[in-house]
């Protein structure tokens, strides 16, 4: 029988190139002749990890494509393709299985099983852990051997070397003179008491220009850096002649995917001394670090200051704004008002062909979220819409009170389906050791965790009760609440509090994606543009007032006609036709903002931008 089949194809940067992503979907091609299949269509991810789920939008768009249904097979050259992690395994199987999709594989030309599939991203996740433990203990013994193991510093340079066999040796550093002129020159600076951001002004208005690390502009926060992280020209201990590794260690957020630095406890530093590399002197690097000290003590005595970070008040609408003109941040400069740091920084701008952001506009913080709060409409709260979300929370309690009717037996097959792969994978394992193979901890790990698994449902199962509990529905929701909220949020701006509640800024945040400030034509004022759900609310309704004007010009086209004609004589008449002209308006009103609530609140929203 035909088969529809999608093809997987994934290559990761440490070990494949681009052309393995074609070779993969030869093979897989090449299974498709030989066997009859059809192919449906094809997805690959280039450059991206296996231990990565939702990053990867080529596995993203082959499970939306199984969900939409009439597909057989999905086949990739092996399983360690889909993933290199456990837990991401089990997820992308659990869809296939529910969708009745199959997996195989081009290097075994058969289908592959659910305990083959867990028991191949046990032993994929394991080598990949093995190859970070390795990594890192080899960067520990460069560090060791007085090399370095990371990238490469500004103020140094690769130093060539050749061993005996004529094998370039890596690791080894040199001064590079150029920039360690500038290097003591930013320290110098900063001792005598100038700011990171007047030094990086000064090194980019420069003729030639001095390029910064990487070849980039110089920032503040370049020069500046972060003390206890070591980073920044002014905490990079190489620079007297010290080599610091395992300061901090990475770890990658399950939620986000993004790697998070913890720091390391000191006595886990690897440290080694090269008085080689020594750039700055001893005593210019404690009058650096005196400085530092000087200038975060009398930070902690203010609570509006820009560099604050533990006392920065949350304002309404921070993290939100956006300059017209460079796309940079807006944030608070002095005396609650908002304006652009990238000016304030004078950063170059590479888009803006090198120079400086141009807006020179400013704004009060309480005119700027006054402008902006006042703009939700009342008409959004009212009895229709409610009605229609009234009607959603009911059908939200109905399904609950179902699922938790359906409770036990999901739980029930759960247990089964796990002890089926208890006793699969304790059959592999007892026939490796009777093969004389040696033990795969990774596989006796996996076992255990199947029994916490299998534990864990059990107990569930047990302390549900003999009869579902009947979920109870919330209150109904009513326009006069969602009015006092609103009226309380605007009483809030109006009061001018220094500081703002994280339920009024969370409020905020689900109608407000961001707000682009620009300044307006007259030089005085600023320009808002407001992107996100009020934008689209705001369109919709600026769009009913052009409807409405017209179907009130068709209307008294109408009533001239038809006054004309003598269909209409009487006072009466003409307050009838004036009452039905108003019904009907009224109606498409209603249909108009109806309409437009449900774009809002729809899925696959794209968020609007309405200019204030």
């Amino acid at each position: 029988m035909s088969k529809n089949v999608i093809v997987y194809a994934r290559y990761s940067t440490d070990r494949q190139d681009e052309q393995s992503i074609e070779t993969q979907i030869e093979r897989c091609k090449a299974l498709i002749d030989q066997r009859g299949w059809n192919l449906a269509s094809t997805y690959q991810d280039s450059a991206v990890s296996g231990t990565s789920y939702k990053r990867r939008p080529g596995i993203q768009q082959l499970l939306r494509h199984v969900e939409r249904g009439r597909i057989d097979t999905v086949l990739c050259l092996s399983a360690d393709r889909l993933s290199r992690d456990v837990a991401h395994t089990a997820q992308i199987a659990k869809k296939l299985a529910y969708h009745d999709v199959e997996l195989w594989t081009a290097k075994a030309n058969a289908r592959i099983s659910d305990i083959e599939m867990h028991i191949g991203a046990v032993l994929s996740q394991e080598m990949v852990e093995q190859g970070r433990y390795r990594t890192r203990e080899g960067m520990r013994t460069t560090v060791q051997k007085g090399k370095a193991a990371g990238g490469l510093a500004y103020g140094y340079r690769v130093r060539h070397a050749y061993d005996e066999r004529g094998d370039r040796i890596p690791g080894l550093r040199e001064i590079k003179d150029t920039e360690a002129q500038i290097i003591r020159w930013i320290f110098e600076e900063y001792a005598k008491g100038r700011s990171p951001k007047d030094i990086a002004v000064d090194l980019n208005s420069r003729i030639p220009a001095v390029p910064g690390p990487r070849g980039a502009k110089w920032r503040d926060t370049a020069i500046r850096g972060h003390v206890s992280r070591g980073s920044g020209i002014l905490n990079n201990e190489m620079y007297v002649g010290r080599v610091v590794w395992n300061r901090r260690e990475y770890r990658k957020n399950p939620d986000s995917e993004k790697r998070v630095a913890r720091h390391n406890q000191r006595e886990e530093w690897v440290v080694s001394e090269q008085p080689n590399l020594r750039i700055v002197s001893d005593e210019l690097w404690a009058s650096v670090k005196r400085r530092q000290m000087e200038v975060e003590k009398s930070f902690s005595r203010t609570a509006t200051n820009r560099l604050n970070k533990a006392h920065r008040p949350k304002y309404l609408l921070s993290g939100i704004l956006e300059c017209a003109h460079c796309f940079g941040p807006y944030a608070i400069m002095a005396q609650n008002r908002y304006g652009c740091t990238n000016r304030q920084k004078k950063l170059p701008i590479d888009h803006l062909g090198g120079i400086v952001c141009t807006n020179r506009k400013t704004i009060s913080r309480f005119e700027l979220e006054k402008r902006v709060v006042e703009a939700l409409p009342d008409s959004f709260f009212g009895a229709d819409n409610l009605a229609r979300i009234n009607h959603d929370i009911a059908a939200a309690v109905a399904k609950k009170q179902k699922s938790a009717t359906a409770e036990p037996d999901r739980l029930l097959s759960e247990m089964f389906a796990i002890e089926e792969k208890q006793r699969v994978l304790g059959n592999k394992i007892a026939d490796r050791l009777l093969a004389g193979h040696a033990a795969v901890p990774a596989l006796d790990r996996l076992l255990d965790e199947l029994e916490q698994q299998r534990r864990a449902l059990a107990e569930r199962l047990e302390g549900l009760p003999s009869t579902s509990e009947t979920v109870t529905a919330p209150p109904p929701l009513n326009p006069g609440s969602l009015r006092s909220v609103i009226a309380a949020i605007k009483t809030y701006v109006t009061a001018e509090e220094t500081t703002a509640d994280e339920t009024w800024i969370s409020i905020a945040r689900q109608m407000i994606q961001k707000v682009v400030i620009a300044p307006a034509k007259d030089g005085k004022s600023a320009d808002l543009t407001i992107h996100g759900r009020l934008a689209a609310i705001l369109a919709a309704q600026e769009a009913w007032r052009e409807v409405s004007r017209e179907l009130r010009q068709q209307q008294s086209a109408d009533f001239v006609r038809r006054r004309n004609a003598g269909g209409i004589k009487s006072v009466a008449a003409k307050m009838k036709f004036a009452q039905r002209c108003q019904d009907i308006l009224t109606a498409k009103e209603r249909e108009w903002m109806a309409l437009q609530v449900s774009v809002v609140a729809g899925a696959g929203f794209e968020p609007a931008a309405f200019r204030l």
